[in-house]
């Protein structure tokens, strides 16, 4: 089996593959995003079946189509995220996370939030 481009696209394809099952939810903290609507710094995306539609895993990013406001009557927003910029990848059993229980956390990469809190958003 080829290695993914990217450590984090195999954790995305374990996610994809979990989106299947309703009680599964994933959260991706990122130190940025870009959106339709402009760049949103330190967001963070909930991947839920019902949240969450036509996720497309890339060579160096992914982007899929989300609810940035549950409950709202908001439409999908489209959201593009690098993988440099995604720092946690948790998966839990509902919406809210513990992120000091490291049985649910699926990916980190420190590197990206300690280079955000220094420099900013890479160019």
């Amino acid at each position: 089996m080829p290695r993914e481009p990217h450590d984090l696209a195999a954790v995305l394809h374990e996610v994809q593959a979990g989106l299947s099952n309703p009680q599964h939810h994933f959260m991706v903290c990122t130190t940025y995003f870009e959106t339709d609507n402009g760049p949103v710094m330190l967001g963070t995306l909930h991947l839920h079946h019902s949240t969450v539609w036509n996720l497309q895993i890339g060579a160096d990013g992914f982007a899929c189509e989300v609810l940035l406001q549950p409950g709202s009557q908001q439409p999908r927003s489209s959201v593009r995220v690098a993988y440099a910029n995604v720092w946690q990848v948790m998966r839990g059993d509902g919406p809210n996370f513990n992120a000091g229980k490291r049985a649910g956390i699926l990916y980190v990469n420190n590197h990206a939030l300690s280079t955000f809190a220094k420099q900013g958003v890479a160019e």
